[in-house]
């Protein structure tokens, strides 16, 4: 069996699981590939559960998929452990760097992993002036608030804090104008992230762009308003507004491109 095909059959497990002992079941963080992966569970019925992916804040990029009884009456799992916080599978972490040192997500992820602790455990990191948010399972984060010290020759500081804390921490963009032929993924594509149309279709057909968090390799997909772009190892950005027609034809957007 392939990879793909292991982690679709462990999470159909948990997901029978869910069903017959009437018990919340998850995954570990899955990236978006992944979690394209999982696609056809959404429409595999099974009695009184529900599907939700979760990464502990809004629009995070690794998720754990979430299999709940409908008992607990909850239309996503944010609501759903808001009510029910002992049952969330995961944890928040501050880590505080000293002033003397810069440091990037890769720094962090590298120091992280070099604890020995599987990418699978660990969520999206989010980076700022003075150190930096992870999400972790919660059964990792006492190893790593015991053992993480220094991340590269800066020494951290780490502690819990409510996931709360980064749903108040805003993902800061830079927004800019665009005109493109036509909304199809690999002419927006170009626009957000400064490539060649030729380099956005060739990034597409690799499969390393997602839509909405969901692999695509259809150069012509059109995209709408709201729509969000993640191109694996350059970043992500939003398709925030279609402004309309100039008088050659083109159309006018407005794009977010997150730091």
């Amino acid at each position: 069996m392939t990879d793909d095909e292991i982690l679709l059959a462990h999470a159909r497990d948990l997901k029978t699981q869910c069903a017959d002992r009437s018990m919340l079941t998850h995954t570990a963080f899955l990236d978006l590939h992944q979690r394209t992966v999982l696609k056809p569970l959404e429409t595999e019925q099974r009695a009184f559960v529900s599907t939700f992916y979760y990464g502990g804040a809004p629009d995070a990029e690794r998720t754990v998929a979430v299999f709940v009884p409908s008992f607990f009456d909850a239309d996503n799992a944010e609501t759903l452990f808001a009510s029910q916080p002992e049952d969330n599978p995961l944890a928040l972490l501050r880590l505080e760097k000293d002033r003397f040192h810069t440091l990037s997500h890769r720094d962090y992820l590298g120091a992280l992993m070099g604890l020995g602790v599987k990418r699978e455990l660990l969520g999206d990191i989010v980076t700022d002036d003075a150190g930096a948010y992870v999400l972790c399972l919660k059964k990792a984060a006492t190893f790593l608030k015991d053992n993480l010290t220094s991340v590269g020759r800066a020494s951290v500081t780490v502690r819990e804090v409510p996931l709360s804390a980064l749903q108040q921490h805003a993902d800061a963009f830079e927004e800019r104008f665009a005109s493109v032929a036509s909304v199809r993924l690999d002419a927006v594509l170009a626009a957000a992230f400064s490539l060649s149309r030729t380099r956005a279709a060739a990034a597409i057909e690799s499969g390393v762009v997602f839509v909405n968090s969901v692999q695509t390799m259809k150069a012509d997909q059109k995209l709408d308003p709201g729509d969000k772009l993640v191109l694996r190892g350059r970043g992500k950005a939003l398709l925030f507004e279609i402004k309309g027609e100039s008088k050659k034809g083109r159309t006018h957007i407005v794009l977010r491109r997150y730091k």
